[in-house]
């Protein structure tokens, strides 16, 4: 059984979408489109969710358009917050910019990479 929390409201003109699903052994972050400023207050709703459950959090980015200095601090930020409760953070299917720009800032090494075909149901599955 899965708790939908969206903590931005769809819009034509809206800049991204931040969606977190509480899983029953994990939290799934979604973002979609350009995760910039625009975002932010709905970034931390869901880093500050993510950290509260203190488990792994798969994070879906496979539909960023376009990701700022926001975004990748949130990308550390969540990371930085989960491995401090004993958590991961696993990022799914991020475009090839999108996993540049989080390489250049020298954050690759905080979360694990999965490849974008992999499904949630694979990550529990491949749970050690």
């Amino acid at each position: 059984m899965s708790r939908d929390h969206q903590t931005s409201e769809p819009e034509n003109d809206a800049p991204g979408d931040v969606v977190v699903l509480a899983q029953d052994d994990h939290t799934l972050v979604i973002l979609h489109g350009e995760i910039d400023v625009r975002v932010s207050d709905e970034l931390e709703y869901a880093g500050r969710f993510s950290i509260d459950a203190g488990r792994r959090t798969v994070m879906d980015v496979r539909h960023v358009t376009m990701m700022d200095s926001v975004g990748v601090s949130f990308v550390v930020r969540l990371a930085a917050g989960l491995r401090s409760t004993g958590a991961e953070l696993l990022l799914q299917g991020p475009s090839r910019r999108v996993a540049e720009l989080i390489t250049l800032v020298g954050a690759g090494d905080l979360a694990r990479w999965l490849p974008e075909e992999a499904q949630v149901a694979d990550v529990s599955a491949g749970q050690s």
